[in-house]
């Protein structure tokens, strides 16, 4: 059985009501500059499902999650997918390509992602350690289903950045660089917990199936014979 086939449901277990997850996915909407923003909730054999489309420059994006109980845990974990981007975008751990990578539906400059500037900064104010880090590093891995073995994570204090690369069940590989961090220390904890956001996000059935999807813009070129 496959890494994918594998993968187990994570249900959101918090109190967010559709209102007020509709109510952030639009207030993050606002904050990232995105346009047209659509809910769209599922009827017939996909009643209970939500999905949410937006623009950015030309780009339109679509995700749909289907895999939580109710119609308000579907749109409650759409929020929390697009605040996890969101957190990513402004901690400059992500550009807008990879960030959506998995979720162009349509895009100008056949099919180029437009370029985005982050116009607010949200650096990384916690106080982990190394070993708070690897601890999360760790879980995050587990819940991948992807063995420490096919990972290596680095860091350089005086060059100011960490470096994340691990191997995927197909045999692509990830690779994920912070370096916009004010220390070499909030660089790892950033790294960790944007590994941390893709794995729970993964689990709870918004990510898609496919881990080379999930990873799409951070996959490293093929070597070529």
């Amino acid at each position: 059985m496959s890494t994918q086939q594998q993968r187990k449901t994570n249900l959101y277990k918090g109190t967010m009501t559709g209102d007020e997850a509709r109510e952030k996915l639009s207030r993050m909407a606002e904050r990232l500059g995105l346009t047209h923003v659509t809910f769209t909730p599922g009827r017939g054999l996909d009643a209970g499902s939500m999905s949410v489309t937006f623009q950015y420059a030309g780009a339109r994006i679509e995700r749909t999650c289907a895999t939580q109980p109710t119609l308000d845990a579907n749109t409650a974990c759409l929020a929390l997918w697009l605040e996890d981007r969101a957190r990513n975008l402004e901690r400059g751990i992500e550009t807008f390509a990879e960030a959506f990578a998995d979720s162009f539906v349509a895009a100008n400059n056949d099919n180029n992602a437009p370029a985005y500037t982050v116009t607010r900064v949200n650096y990384y104010e916690g106080s982990k350690s190394v070993e708070d880090c690897i601890d999360v590093f760790r879980s995050a891995f587990a819940r991948l289903q992807i063995p420490e073995t096919d990972v290596k994570v680095t860091w350089d204090t005086d060059a100011n950045w960490a470096r994340l690369r691990m191997r995927l069940p197909s045999g692509a590989i990830v690779e994920k660089v912070s370096r916009a961090q004010k220390t070499c220390m909030a660089n790892l904890a950033a790294l960790a917990l944007w590994i941390q956001s893709r794995a729970r996000n993964w689990e709870r059935g918004i990510e898609s199936l496919d881990l080379d999807r999930v990873f799409a813009g951070n996959l490293l070129p093929a070597k070529v014979a």
